[in-house]
């Protein structure tokens, strides 16, 4: 059979005899058509481009990443209600960004929110103009809010430095370095002992060559920190137990042969520890958890502003 009748006899096919009002059930109606022209036309696409006046805010990024270290600033999780404003900062899918400004703001019914376009300004020197509910949504998605600094929001905590003849002293927290020979010890970086004393910490470590808690070595006093009108036991125990993920885990053997495994031992930046003893002191510390793999600390989801 040649290919012209085959496709002859095709088109003479009784299922394809079908009527005018019947292919008329193949037709789009108008309005449909409309819908369909509206999702098939491509919406405008926010696209990264170079920030041409990235010098301006270079230096915003290096500072903001210095308080991160410093434990001046720390992370968040940002939920569906709160809000995000011009000069806030954030890190999504690991790198940081800022909310630069934002334009044509409206109320959208759909979303029961305002949204329109921005300008995010990213640490590696591009910006784009995404929009603002599309930032949540990837803000919430992979990463965070980076919280403001204690100069930036007005604290309601009790402070240090406003310690009266009134109030009790109940111990001293204090951070050691170990500087013991062992290669296991001495090639960790950001190694530190936190502990509790009720005398003074000089006299609390003049043995510690012959002590395992001190890893049957000398130590080196790198702070201090009096504690005030607080159970300082708990005090101790609470800073343990925000860095259990980094407890370090080594095991040494006292001047009678036993064997100890030390639990006092951290692996973490002294700003960090620093940020944690300060924030317990001001109340503010059940609001955060520690994030080891960006070394710093981290708003507990939901938790007060």
């Amino acid at each position: 059979m040649d290919i012209d009748k085959e496709l002859e006899e095709i088109w003479d096919d009784p299922l394809l005899d079908i009527s005018e009002q019947q292919a008329k059930l193949f037709d789009i109606p108008a309005d449909m058509k409309k819908v369909m022209e509206a999702r098939n036309k491509a919406d405008y696409v926010a696209q990264r481009k170079l920030c041409e006046d990235f010098e301006l805010y270079r230096d915003l990024f290096v500072q903001v990443h210095q308080d991160l270290k410093n434990g001046r600033r720390s992370l968040a999780r940002l939920s569906k209600t709160a809000n995000i404003e011009v000069g806030n900062f954030f890190i999504v899918s690991g790198q940081m960004l800022m909310l630069e400004s934002m334009e044509q703001l409206r109320w959208m019914p759909n979303l029961r929110k305002m949204d329109g376009r921005t300008r995010c300004i990213y640490e590696n020197g591009t910006e784009s103009d995404i929009l603002l509910q599309t930032l949540r949504k990837n803000v919430m998605a992979d990463g965070y809010v980076v919280t403001e600094t204690e100069e930036e929001i007005e604290s309601k905590f009790f402070k240090q430095h406003d310690v009266t003849e009134e109030d009790k002293v109940t111990g001293y927290v204090y951070v050691l370095q170990s500087l013991s020979h062992d290669a296991t010890i001495s090639r960790q970086k950001n190694l530190y002992k936190i502990g509790f004393t009720t005398n003074s910490v000089e006299e609390r470590i003049a043995n510690a060559e012959h002590e395992p808690t001190y890893l049957m070595a000398p130590v080196k006093i790198v702070a201090t920190y009096k504690v005030v009108n607080l159970n300082s036991q708990k005090f101790e125990d609470l800073v343990h137990q925000i860095l259990k993920s980094v407890q370090f885990h080594v095991t040494v053997v006292d001047d009678n042969g036993f064997s100890h495994e030390p639990k006092e031992w951290f692996i973490v930046p002294l700003s960090v520890v620093d940020a944690i003893i300060r924030k317990i002191m001001d109340g503010t510390i059940i609001n955060y958890t520690y994030n080891p793999h960006l070394e710093c600390l981290e708003r507990v989801k939901n938790s007060p502003e």
